[in-house]
């Protein structure tokens, strides 16, 4: 079962004067092999006129507070769904999961 925490919002006027909104969330993954495993992951969620468009990694860490942390780094960078993957895995090699 997996949950979203919203932690940002940003939204961003490009060149045309059209706007895009991006949403910074926090997943939270749970898992059960043979054990309560809480994992945990980001997803970025881009609304431009009528459409949705998602980028999403894979759960990263045991540790809601790293995540959170790179998700708030995200945000605060205005990182976009064409670069989120490549920085992601930036900060994870950076970081001790």
């Amino acid at each position: 079962m997996r949950k979203l925490y919203l932690e940002g919002t940003k939204t961003i006027v490009l060149e045309d004067n059209k706007e895009v909104k991006f949403d910074y969330y926090l997943v939270e993954d749970y898992r059960n092999r043979g054990q309560d495993i809480m994992l945990y992951g980001i997803k970025i969620v881009q609304h431009m006129e009528n459409h949705l468009v998602t980028e999403y990694t894979e759960p990263i860490s045991y540790s809601r507070d790293v995540v959170k942390n790179m998700v708030h780094t995200l945000w605060n960078n205005e990182v976009t769904l064409v670069t989120m993957l490549e920085i992601v895995d930036d900060l994870v090699s950076d970081c001790v999961l």
